[in-house]
């Protein structure tokens, strides 16, 4: 309850603050009743973001945001039509502008709530948002010296009259500021508002003036219409409203929708941290929402979530739904029956408050920034904040837009497009090759280069993917190149201008028979290399995966240096594959009576994963791929893990382990296999101990082998 009455006590004086910023000048005169809305939009806020947000104890109500948009949209309405219609035209044409407004962010609000895209506004620039509060903080501490005076900026305010009244309200404001920076008392702002109000008036009863004079002289923020703060609307004020005028403001009123979304996103996740518990984003989104669709059709100021009240209200205990009832009841009493009790209010005191709302943004974004964030970005939060001054709120926000879009083109054309390079002498494809092969891509596998590719593509990277190319084509210690590997994996797409990049590249690759191979590029990566003449071809190979990429430029270079590859279905005899296995010709005399001969087709199966591991495989013909699938109704192909052919050993690890095989293995063209038993083995070690110790020695130094062989990889790929 205390809780309740110390927040509504606050919405109040902040709810006086931002009528009298909006309904300065010319408009000053209906002040009360912008007053009246203002509060009805506050308890609006109140009610249905307590009852509707998912964290307990939030509490919505009018902000600083929306105030300074509809003041800068007010002040241009009231000066287009100001001498040549009434004043109150005037006044129901910017009631109808803030209402339009506030229904459609409303709106805007709860579609973004309803889509789940709660998210996606926080792709804001976090120095555009920066600029955004500065030039906030601009325009309240300016605001507050127009609101005080009813006059604008300028030499008038340096005579002797006007100093008197809006100096004091500048050094409350200030006043406001270090008290809060050295304190956190709940009823500090209240108590230091309602002192404020009494020394003025002791000040005013002590220079012999009444109230009514002091009103009368504009010191007061009344006098107010005898019918109170309410003013009920009718449907005859649709015909004094100039909707041209409105239309006029279209542009800065458009982007209250964004400000208050992010401003709504920033503060929950600020809830979130101190409350220490998840929000429901989306949720909160269509809160403010249902607040503001309700708000904005009775004229009310935009509302949502505000942080300060918020965290005041979670600290003291009070994290509950009644909290915020109460201060709406407060909100309700003063809307209805407080108007006497606002008259009083002192211009300078409420000027003084809005001029410690926009000192605080300027502290914090000037100030404080300056420390906490890089330099670049602190520039353009100045740049947006000049921008306010100087050209206008809506022109601001565009020029903060444009500079973080620059910035983030310049940042990102410092990111390396290539993560890594590497060279096929030691990342090699995952088909186990023999011992001649492996020795000839030792000494060949230079002439490969496997550029790893990240990011998005565009014209900025374009620069640093040639260079890393012209740098590979010009190194003397280095063989020619022949096949130049374009890994897309990590490739988040591209624009059009780098297709022309690519066909630079393809015609650099010309000239002496080089080949370009890209793999792993998305089918979008795929359709823009065609439209610049890139297809599968001689000089361009494309390739699912990079497996399937290095696996061909292997061919290639055992092709040309003439190294012999088994051919698809040439079997070997048995002894020949043994002795390519074991040295000891007497010793494969002594092993073949405990094989056994497979043939298998082209697409069967010789393992699958989960069966019992009852035999290991000599490959004596053919090709066959080792596999894991991968998870049901993911639609990706299986993982290839090796490729194997003549002989290779097939199952030796799932059989010494005793375990069932732990992968698929598929014979990709017509095969033949020598199986060894479980039950062999065994009858071997009795029969022939030093047959089955070769034996042993042999696998030991195949997976040696393939450790060393993975331990290359490895190396390869954090080089």
């Amino acid at each position: 309850m205390t809780t309740g009455l110390v927040i509504g006590l606050l919405s109040v004086v902040q709810a006086a603050s931002y009528s009298a910023l909006i309904f300065s000048g010319d408009l000053s005169a209906f002040v009360g009743y912008g007053l009246g809305l203002t509060l009805l939009a506050t308890l609006i806020g109140i009610t249905f973001i307590t009852l509707l947000a998912s964290l307990p104890g939030a509490i919505g109500g009018s902000q600083d945001i929306p105030a300074v948009v509809m003041a800068v949209a007010a002040a241009a309405i009231a000066q287009q039509l100001s001498g040549f219609v009434p004043p109150q035209e005037v006044f129901v044409t910017v009631v109808f502008a803030i209402g339009i407004t506030t229904l459609v962010t409303g709106a805007c609000l709860f579609v973004l709530g309803h889509l789940r895209l709660g998210q996606m506004v926080r792709f804001l620039p976090y120095p555009v948002i920066g600029g955004i509060l500065a030039g906030t903080g601009w325009l309240l501490t300016t605001g507050a010296i127009a609101m005080i005076t009813s006059q604008p900026l300028g030499m008038p305010l340096l005579h002797a009259d006007m100093l008197a009244r809006w100096v004091p309200g500048m050094l409350f404001g200030v006043l406001l500021l270090w008290a809060f920076e050295r304190s956190s008392n709940t009823l500090l702002f209240p108590g230091m508002v309602l002192a404020g109000t009494a020394l003025f008036h002791a000040v005013m009863f002590g220079a012999g003036m009444t109230v009514a004079e002091v009103s009368a002289q504009g010191w007061l923020l009344g006098p107010f219409s005898e019918d109170g703060l309410w003013r009920p609307w009718s449907w005859d004020d649709l015909a004094q409203v100039h909707w041209l005028s409105i239309v006029a403001q279209a542009a800065t009123l458009a982007t209250m929708p964004a400000l208050c979304a992010v401003a709504l996103l920033l503060n929950a996740t600020g809830l979130e941290i101190t409350m220490q518990r998840d929000a429901n984003l989306n949720r909160e989104l269509k809160a403010a929402g249902v607040a503001n669709l309700f708000a904005g059709s009775v004229g009310g100021l935009t509302c949502y979530h505000k942080l300060g009240m918020s965290i005041v209200n979670f600290r003291v205990g009070g994290a509950s739904r009644l909290t915020a009832l109460v201060a709406a009841l407060v909100c309700g009493f003063v809307l209805f029956q407080g108007a006497a009790l606002m008259t009083l209010f002192p211009r300078m005191v409420l000027g003084g408050v809005t001029f410690f709302l926009g000192l605080s943004l300027l502290v914090d974004w000037i100030w404080k920034a300056w420390f906490r964030l890089p330099k670049t970005d602190y520039a353009i939060i100045i740049m947006i904040l000049l921008a306010t001054a100087l050209l206008g709120f809506l022109e601001a926000v565009g020029v903060g837009l444009v500079a973080a879009m620059i910035l983030f083109v310049v940042k990102s054309s410092k990111v390396d497009s290539v993560r890594q390079t590497s060279s096929g002498a030691g990342l090699s494809s995952r088909v186990v090759r023999l011992p001649v092969q492996r020795e000839t891509l030792l000494l060949q596998g230079d002439a490969t280069c496997v550029l790893w590719l990240q990011g998005y593509l565009f014209f900025g990277t374009a620069g640093q993917l040639l260079m890393h190319v012209r740098s590979r084509l010009d190194d003397p210690a280095l063989p020619p190149l022949r096949h130049l590997v374009l890994d897309f994996q990590r490739v988040m797409g591209m624009d059009s201008s780098i297709s022309e990049t690519f066909k630079r590249l393809h015609q650099l690759m010309q000239p002496r028979q080089r080949t370009l191979v890209i793999t792993q590029a998305s089918a979008a990566v795929v359709a823009q290399l065609a439209l610049v003449g890139l297809r599968d071809g001689e000089s361009y190979r494309l390739f699912t995966n990079l497996d399937a990429g290095l696996e061909w430029c292997e061919s290639q270079l055992l092709d040309e240096a003439r190294v012999v590859q088994a051919e698809p279905g040439a079997e070997l005899s048995l002894h020949r594959v043994m002795a390519e296995l074991l040295p000891d010709l007497t010793a494969v005399h002594r092993l073949l009576p405990y094989l056994r001969r497979e043939e298998l087709a082209t697409g069967s199966w010789l393992m699958r994963r989960g069966d019992v591991s009852e035999y290991m495989y000599i490959v004596a013909s053919g090709k066959l791929t080792t596999q894991r699938a991968h998870l049901a109704g993911t639609g990706r192909e299986p993982l290839r893990l090796q490729t194997q052919g003549v002989a290779q050993v097939i199952g030796e690890v799932s059989f010494y382990l005793g375990q069932p095989y732990s992968a698929d293995v598929i014979a990709d063209q017509s095969s033949v296999v020598y199986g060894l038993s479980a039950h062999e083995l065994r009858r071997m070690e009795l029969q022939e101990p030093a047959l089955a110790s070769l034996l042993h020695q042999l696998i030991v130094r195949l997976l040696a082998r393939r450790v060393m062989h993975l331990t290359d990889s490895m190396d390869a790929l954090h080089r």
